[in-house]
Order: C-alpha cells, then structure tokens, then sequence
C-alpha cells in the first residue's frame, strides 16, 4: 500500500505573529498543539507545517525586533516583543469586525478624541477605522455605536499611542436618539427598532 504524503503548509509571517499572540510560546508547542487560528486549524490533519520555511520566517522575526528567543528551565522560548504585539494587533484589526449582538441593551458607545494637528495621519487611521467598524460620525470627532466595543476600542488606543486623545463613553440617552436608531437599523447594525 502506497504511503500517503501530507501536503506541506507554508506559514505566513502573519499567521505566526498571530499564533505568537494567541499565546503560543515554546517551540515544542508550536509543534504539539498547531496552530490556534481558524483558518490554520482546519489544515492539522491532513497538512504538516513546512518547517524550513517557518524557521526561515522565525529567523526574519527575531531580526526585526519582533520577537525575542530565551531559555527557560532547559526549553527553547519565543515570545512576542513591544513592537510584534502591535504588528499582531494591527494584523487582528484590520481583520476585526465588532460583534452585533441580537438583542441592542439600548445604551450607546461613544468615542471622542482630540488628536493634536501634527498627528493628522493618526486622526485619519482612527476615523478611517471607526467607519470601518460601523459607527456613525456625530461630529467631527465623535463617533456613536449601538454594542459593546471596549475591547477593540482599547486594542486601537494601545497600538497607536491614544490614551491621552481618546476616550470610551457608555451613555443612556442621546439627544439624536431616534435618528441614530434609524440610521443603524437602515445599514443592519441593529435590528430591531425597539425603544
């Protein structure tokens, strides 16, 4: 009987900072328990990883500053530095869209900030990835959404430095409530119109 050879998969640099950052630490892990992303889980039983390319991919890493190699009590350990968490968040980001739980508890997300003008660039990433993310522009810079975003508006302030520019309200009432409930039951954020 014909042995059955697994095709090889090639990680991308991506694909490894996020597995970094899902928590994977040793390079036995690596190995042991594959890949924690979803669209890496789906190829375990009937893919290996190419290992040179990933050793490859690992050396380009480490000399970029993206992760650090240690020792500790005799294993081999990788671990995501400052600058490869944020690679890895920008990557989550990009790719990230905010839950829309069926039912709306009926408070609103505001997000205020006040970017100073030499940071024109940074104003534009944040209003660029608000509307990205479905919230409506109430002025210049405010934004509203009807869920939960507290986790994803804290992963934006972190990667890009924003504590001191950007704060998370939670509120009750607005003024424009009524408007904001037909503007986001019009794009199927919400959907049910229920006051």
């Amino acid at each position: 009987m014909k042995k059955e050879t697994k095709e090889k998969i090639r990680l991308t640099v991506k694909e490894i900072l996020l597995a970094f950052y899902d928590g994977i630490v040793t390079m036995e892990d690596i190995f042991v328990y594959p890949w924690q992303r979803k669209n890496i889980r789906k190829y375990q039983r009937w893919r290996e990883i190419d290992k040179n390319n990933f050793y490859h991919a690992i050396w380009q890493l480490e000399k970029q500053g993206y992760i650090n190699r240690y020792k500790e009590n005799k294993k081999n350990l990788l671990k995501l530095t400052k600058i490869g968490t944020k690679k890895a968040l920008r990557y989550i980001l990009n790719e990230k869209q905010i839950a829309k739980p069926k039912n709306w508890d009926k408070k609103w997300r505001i997000i205020i900030f006040d970017i100073p003008k030499d940071k024109s660039t940074l104003r534009d990433i944040v209003r660029n990835k608000l509307k990205y993310w479905g919230f409506h522009q109430l002025q210049k810079s405010v934004f509203v959404y009807p869920f939960d975003c507290r986790e994803e508006i804290a992963s934006l302030k972190y990667l890009y430095g924003l504590e001191k520019y950007l704060q998370y309200i939670v509120a009750e009432t607005i003024e424009a409530e009524l408007d904001l409930v037909n503007i986001f039951f019009d794009q199927g954020t919400i959907t049910h119109k229920t006051q």
